[in-house]
């Protein structure tokens, strides 16, 4: 098991979200979560093409801040609901799946951005962006779409497989995208937040090495992780 050794402190967040019609799986950029201060807002990213087109697919807002026209303050409490609290007995083993150390300190922010903040019960996520991080840091990234990839080619990877990403154009979004393979095998995709910061480490070939660390999920539904180190600009 690898561990995030250094822990980068977020000044944004990205608030994603997903359609439930299988046909449109797209995560789309739709508000930013902000540090101001000791204060964290919310604001809609309205003027977006992201925005239009998670309205097209029937995206409103984030139900417990509806009015997506103004700035909403204070709101980390609110999302930090979609987290397990830190009194939990078993809160130590949810952050080892997150390849987090038990002893790590890190803010409520972080811990919504390292975590994902996924909930089955609605579309939402949240992505750190990472952007801007000139030291070696580490993540645990999802592969995008492995799971309809694994089930029309039959793809196997093992854990420790290693990873290698590259650009793209993807087809089926019409958009530039960061490609991942395993063991050589097309395995899913960088999530579309993140694709400005890998677009930047790969011209600046500042990722180090990656892997195949773990994969969840129930048999129709896998899911696949990788860890990736970041070095630091030289």
């Amino acid at each position: 098991m690898r561990f995030i050794e250094h822990i980068i402190e977020p000044i944004k967040l990205l608030l994603a979200w997903q359609s439930s019609d299988e046909k449109h799986r797209t995560r789309y950029i739709v508000a930013e979560l902000n540090r101001v201060g000791n204060e964290i807002n919310l604001i809609y990213l309205v003027n977006t093409e992201d925005f239009h087109k998670a309205q097209s697919r029937g995206f409103e807002s984030y139900p417990a801040f509806q009015d997506i026209n103004k700035v909403h303050d204070n709101v980390l409490n609110a999302f930090m609901r979609r987290l397990p609290p830190r009194t939990r007995g078993d809160f130590s083993q949810y952050l080892e799946g997150l390849r987090l150390k038990p002893e790590t300190q890190l803010s409520d922010l972080a811990l919504l951005g390292y975590s994902g903040a996924k909930l089955p019960s609605d579309g939402f996520s949240i992505i750190h962006p990472f952007n801007n991080v000139g030291g070696a840091c580490e993540l645990l990234i999802e592969a995008a779409g492995f799971r309809h990839i694994k089930k029309n080619n039959n793809v196997e990877i093992k854990i420790d497989d290693p990873v290698i990403f590259s650009k793209e154009f993807n087809e089926t979004t019409q958009e530039e995208a960061i490609n991942i393979t395993a063991d050589g095998k097309h395995i899913g995709y960088v999530n579309r937040g993140l694709i400005p910061t890998f677009n930047d480490w790969i011209d600046k070939k500042r990722i180090a090495r990656a892997w195949v660390e773990k994969m969840n999920g129930a048999p129709g539904r896998p899911t696949a992780y990788v860890y990736v180190k970041i070095s630091a600009i030289i």
